[in-house]
């Protein structure tokens, strides 16, 4: 399950850098490829994060009480998943809030070429 909290968390946290530029430049062609791209990402984040829950509810649920150190290890796993929704949460609200700023400010005042 590491490699699936190092997805969570790492590969699909999206860099913002490049739909920041894209709505600062009026880049359609950029934003046009960024959106595209994002609701295959949020779909592969959604099964991911749907993937990892199921795997904690499972280990939780086949363990005693008693296995403190087991339940310790699920609830540090629940914490990080935690963490990647809240990081995900966060990234959606950036990129509304710069795609609401692109059709805001660039529908149909500038060109590609910023003119």
């Amino acid at each position: 399950m590491i490699a699936l909290l190092a997805l969570l968390l790492g590969v699909a946290s999206p860099d913002p850098a490049p739909l920041r530029a894209a709505v600062e430049g009026c880049d359609r062609t950029s934003v046009a490829d960024l959106a595209r791209a994002e609701p295959r990402r949020r779909a592969e984040w959604a099964g991911a994060v749907y993937a990892e829950q199921r795997a904690i509810a499972a280990a939780r649920g086949g363990l005693a009480s008693a296995d403190a150190a087991a339940l310790a290890g699920l609830d540090q796993r629940q914490q990080q998943l935690d963490d990647a929704r809240a990081v995900e949460r966060a990234w959606r609200d950036y990129y509304d809030e710069y795609r609401s700023d692109f059709l805001a400010s660039c529908s149909g005042r500038r060109r590609d070429d910023g003119n």
